[in-house]
């Protein structure tokens, strides 16, 4: 059952929803400051965020007694506070009847300028760009579809666990139309440590394969899964008998790997809510920078160092391994274009990288030359090729890093893996209550 303050959704946890709603905040407008064109191009291009699980758009953090904004609540004052062209959509969905009317009284509080009549009243009457629905999520895609000029457009997915893979298939089909296309990004919650764990009348998963040995419960929650992953070809590697790290680390790249099928870039940053809790939330995109930019935003704020190895020193490395590369050096500076691409991967080292990559056209314009480099990269073992589920029957080759290779040539270490803020961290570092979300997160 939600419970209230005021208009607010109650929840606990600084290193939960407290940063979740700080990392959503930052890309928000990260994101729609590159899609609309800046302000070299007064914001004139249309762009679209999608709030699908809205809750009421506002928080009380029980911990310290304080209401914040909810990524609803972030995206309604993005439109408010910056889109003067009016440019911006911004479409909120609830489903719930209980958060539904806290959502409406939030909208009228924060935001007054705002119509409500028209923000509920038909599509194609409504001027101010805001769409407020009282749908389920099925329904409210429908009515999503009617709505003219998207444009670039950023879909949350924020269920209370978890979103059935048939939803996200159909977003994406009817968006995603060219071989990996950049105007379309997804993130998606997921309460991954709930199908270990359990919850309350959520059972955790069995540890065998073996179902007439299920309980019913545990059926419910192994079904739950099949809705997730869109199939029952997980089973096999998660309902086992190892640790429950191990089988949570499994799991969430398993549904990156089935991610994959329709972005290039799939990253999973980790929430450590409360002892044990672990959830997701999942980032989804076409376009490199844009991973760039939410990754290195949540390693700050949880203080985590950004992967940063020394170019000069692993080039001097790579030469000398590759002498005959230096033919192509005419200036002091240049460097062989297959350096050039190989760095651009270990830069990025998160998704699965082919010739069509907007950022290796960078390196040079003909996908001709930028394969050839890459097949040089595959026969030296710095890449590897894999096969994943693809939602376009071509047979471009994807590659992902070779790092046992990488670490063994040019002693470059696997970058560590993105890890959760506990609420331990935060209280050793903070003594005093926190009166605003900036406190913590300007000072942690």
């Amino acid at each position: 059952m939600v419970g209230f303050h005021e208009d607010a959704i109650c929840l606990s946890g600084i290193t939960g929803t407290r940063l979740k709603s700080e990392v959503i905040s930052r890309y928000y407008r990260f994101w729609w400051n590159i899609v609309s064109g800046g302000e070299q191009k007064d914001h004139k291009y249309s762009a679209a965020i999608i709030e699908l699980n809205a809750g009421t758009g506002e928080i009380f953090i029980e911990d310290t007694a304080e209401t914040i904004l909810g990524s609803a609540g972030h995206a309604l004052q993005l439109k408010f506070e910056l889109d003067r062209n009016n440019s911006l959509k911004v479409i909120v969905v609830e489903n719930d009847g209980d958060c539904y009317p806290h959502l409406k009284n939030v909208i009228k509080r924060q935001f007054p300028e705002f119509s409500l009549d028209k923000l509920e009243g038909p599509i194609e009457k409504n001027t101010d760009n805001v769409f407020l629905f009282n749908l389920s999520l099925e329904n409210a895609l429908e009515e999503i579809d009617k709505i003219d000029n998207l444009g670039n457009a950023l879909f949350f997915f924020d269920p209370l666990r978890m979103v059935e893979w048939k939803n996200i298939e159909q977003v994406a089909k009817n968006r995603i139309r060219q071989h990996y296309g950049i105007r379309t990004e997804f993130i998606i919650f997921l309460f991954t440590s709930d199908y270990f764990l359990g919850r309350k009348s959520f059972a955790s998963f069995p540890t065998h394969t073996i179902e007439k040995s299920w309980t019913l419960e545990e059926m419910q929650s192994i079904s739950e899964s099949d809705a997730l992953f869109g199939n029952i070809l997980w089973r096999n590697s998660i309902l086992n008998s190892k640790n429950i790290l191990e089988r949570e680390n499994d799991f969430i790249n398993l549904y990156k790997n089935k991610l994959h099928r329709w972005f290039r870039y799939v990253i999973a940053l980790p929430f450590n809510p409360k002892e044990d809790q672990l959830y997701h939330l999942i980032y989804c995109s076409n376009y490199e920078a844009g991973v760039r930019k939410i990754k290195n935003d949540f390693l700050s704020l949880t203080r985590q160092e950004k992967f940063n190895p020394e170019n000069k020193t692993i080039y001097s490395r790579f030469i000398f391994l590759h002498p005959e590369l230096a033919s192509q050096i005419v200036k002091k500076n240049q460097r062989p274009l297959e350096w050039k691409i190989l760095w651009k991967l270990i830069m990025q080292e998160d998704g699965i990288r082919d010739r069509l990559c907007p950022d290796l056209k960078e390196s040079h314009p003909d996908i001709t030359v930028i394969q050839r480099c890459l097949d040089w990269l595959l026969e030296r073992k710095y890449l590897e090729t894999i096969t994943l589920d693809s939602a376009w029957y071509d047979s471009i080759p994807k590659y992902q890093l070779n790092w046992s290779i990488l670490n063994e040539r040019l002693r470059i270490p696997l970058p560590p893996m993105i890890r959760p803020l506990s609420s331990k961290e935060v209280l050793t570092e903070i003594k005093e209550p926190l009166k605003t979300q900036s406190t913590l997160f300007d000072g942690f």
